[in-house]
């Protein structure tokens, strides 16, 4: 996920620094994409109503997430307020150093009239060509474009949630108002249907297709079982494309153990998120952090907590995408049914973010913590990633039963704890985190 920032001067002509206001912005704009911004120079420095209704023609003809308003000088403030009133989004103030031209005090200007009118905002201070600068706009962009992705996910669910775990049990109003997603409800006929009409023949071409996405690996399913399970990546795919999916949630426990998993892995390197048991927001979950990190996302639940070593082990039955694979991969049978295709991997080490996003209504709350990943063995099998935290263990276990968290956690790379936040707080979503 890229953040798309539109950026647009502002100036006054009687101002020194007016002349220079254009080299200014075409300098952020240009530092911000060398710093991996995806960002639109409108080319418009603003002064007077003309230039404001110029600069929100050319912002209405194009799609971005939020507008850094470059001030090279002070400025009269109400220039702003029209602007909203033809295109009302998101706004970084970007102020400059100097001593004459009026921009740090311009910003303090602008900022006491968006909080009168309730207008939030970002602020960022720093010469135009400044790394950090850029650095710390992109990531104060990235809730607002992660709340741009979301509203337009449309996510499918096949066959409900699982018997006996009310705890995942989903809200479709408390989704779509929290994350802005739509929730497609998919007969689970509509995935066993291709299956059924799937013969091995074409099944052994599609596996042979597919032999690329899948890394050097040992193979302990049987060819019946791998036969099987790539009939329901056809079929998931399927789905995924007739109805426009990001993300899937399939009640596998315990109809469908083993035969969707292989069909998660490649769907997950294929950039669609899906998770175990009908977990709806759980599937949510993974997509942010998807978005975040650009890697596939790690089902799991919590499984067991080493206070010696500080250490928790979180591991589901193996359908993560395999290049977060931090060693040997094995097409096995999944756990307990022993039949189907789990795609068995330790999760490489490096720095993560666990999630876990449940509740309906008010109660619709996220939770997340911050660790690293630590070399480990076959833990469960899995996909198993131990986790060291800063946090003890045992205060993570009583801080998760006190607020209700739950006991699904999607494992992503990065720490994305201060964008979190930051979006809950955007969209009304409760916030958790040690």
């Amino acid at each position: 996920m890229k953040s798309r920032i539109a950026c647009v001067g502002l100036a006054h002509p009687f101002e020194v620094g007016y002349d220079q206001a254009g080299n200014l912005l075409n300098t952020t704009v240009k530092t911000m994409c060398e710093c991996g911004a995806d960002c639109f120079n409108v080319g418009v420095i603003m002064h007077d109503l003309e230039t404001v209704k110029k600069a929100a023609e050319i912002l209405k003809a194009n799609e971005f997430d939020i507008l850094m308003i470059c001030i090279a000088t002070w400025s009269e403030d109400h220039h702003l307020l029209d602007l909203l009133s033809y295109t009302d989004k998101p706004i970084i103030l970007r102020a400059f150093p100097a001593v004459d031209t009026g921009s740090l005090c311009c910003a303090h200007q602008i900022g006491a009239v968006f909080c009168d009118i309730g207008k939030s905002y970002e602020f960022v201070y720093g010469e135009p060509d400044d790394v950090s600068c850029a650095e710390k706009a992109l990531r104060l962009a990235i809730p607002y474009s992660l709340s741009e992705v979301m509203s337009h996910v449309k996510m499918g669910t096949i066959g409900g949630r699982v018997k006996g775990m009310t705890e995942i049990a989903y809200d479709e109003f408390a989704i779509k108002e929290k994350l802005g997603a739509r929730i497609v409800n998919i007969d689970e006929k509509e995935m066993t249907g291709v299956v059924s009409e799937t013969d091995d023949a074409e099944a052994e071409k599609l596996l042979e297709e597919k032999k690329s996405s899948i890394p050097p690996c040992k193979i302990s399913s049987t060819k019946e079982g791998l036969l099987e399970s790539i009939k329901y990546y056809k079929a998931l795919r399927g789905l995924v494309d007739e109805y426009d999916l990001e993300a899937l949630a399939v009640k596998c426990y315990t109809t469908f153990m083993g035969k969707v998993c292989l069909g998660y892995s490649l769907l997950a390197e294929e950039g669609i998120v899906a998770s175990c048991e009908g977990d709806v927001t759980s599937a949510l979950a993974m997509k942010i952090l998807y978005e975040l990190s650009g890697k596939p996302v790690n089902n799991t639940d919590l499984l067991y907590l080493d206070d010696t070593k500080n250490t928790i082990l979180f591991a589901h039955c193996g359908s993560s995408g395999f290049s977060i694979a931090g060693g040997e991969i094995e097409l096995a049978p999944v756990r307990l049914a022993e039949s189907g295709v789990c795609c068995k991997f330790v999760m490489a080490p490096g720095k993560v973010t666990a999630l876990n996003l449940c509740g309906h209504g008010d109660k619709f709350r996220m939770s997340v913590l911050v660790g690293d990943a630590i070399p480990c063995g076959m833990e469960f099998p899995g996909n198993p990633v131990v986790i060291r935290f800063d946090q003890k263990v045992e205060d993570i276990n009583e801080w998760i039963m006190k607020n209700g968290i739950g006991h699904h956690w999607m494992v992503g790379y990065g720490d994305w704890s201060d964008i979190l936040e930051k979006y809950c707080k955007m969209r009304n979503i409760l916030y958790y985190s040690m």
